[in-house]
């Protein structure tokens, strides 16, 4: 099988190292996405699945196999281009409690919150806890993120088709004027400054 290509050519590496033997027994997928509403908004979509490799028993739900996720949630936030949300909802497909459904009452305390600085504690703070779902709650990270990728993506995106630019000669103006908003929030963003 051929190597995937990356950006980087044959400088780096696009494998782990080779494991030690070893037996997978938990599987998390989370996937993420994007969309730009007819109204001007965006929904960002989450969805997680765990399962085992292994079959095992439970109170609630009886014997769990291998094909039966522990964990399946789905979640829509609907934010505005200032990151504020205006609709959030949740979904508990399956859970290992009974109770696990009733976390969902709460995910609408997250309308009026904004994302930025500050999301994981707000988000935390509104449906975390004794009320919420820890896996839900973990989920709000990935959207945050996913949020700003789909807004600011889709910003850059009308950008080029309105003055019909190419994506280099866009590229290298987005850079500079985004060097100063995320100065030292990754590596690629570092300055010369400690």
């Amino acid at each position: 099988m051929d190597k995937p290509a990356t950006p980087y050519g044959d400088a780096h590496p696009t494998e782990l190292s080779t494991p030690v033997p070893r037996e997978e027994v938990h599987n998390r997928r989370i996937s993420c996405n994007g969309f730009v509403r007819e109204d001007g908004l965006y929904d960002i979509e989450a969805e997680l699945t765990d399962n085992k490799t292994y079959p095992f028993p439970t109170e609630f739900r009886g014997d769990v196999t291998p094909d039966q996720f522990i964990h399946h949630m789905k979640v829509r936030v609907t934010v505005d281009r200032d990151m504020k949300v205006h609709a959030a909802e949740a979904l508990t497909i399956s859970g290992p409690y009974a109770v696990c459904p009733t976390a969902n009452d709460v995910f609408d305390s997250l309308v009026g919150l904004t994302i930025g600085p500050g999301w994981r504690r707000r988000v935390t703070d509104a449906i975390g806890g004794r009320h919420g779902c820890t896996h839900i709650t973990e989920l709000m990270g990935v959207v945050g993120t996913i949020a700003y990728q789909t807004r600011y993506g889709e910003d850059a995106r009308r950008r080029r088709l309105r003055v019909g630019a190419t994506g280099m000669e866009t590229a290298k103006s987005r850079s500079e004027k985004r060097a100063s908003v995320l100065a030292n929030s990754c590596i690629a963003y570092a300055t010369d400054e400690d």
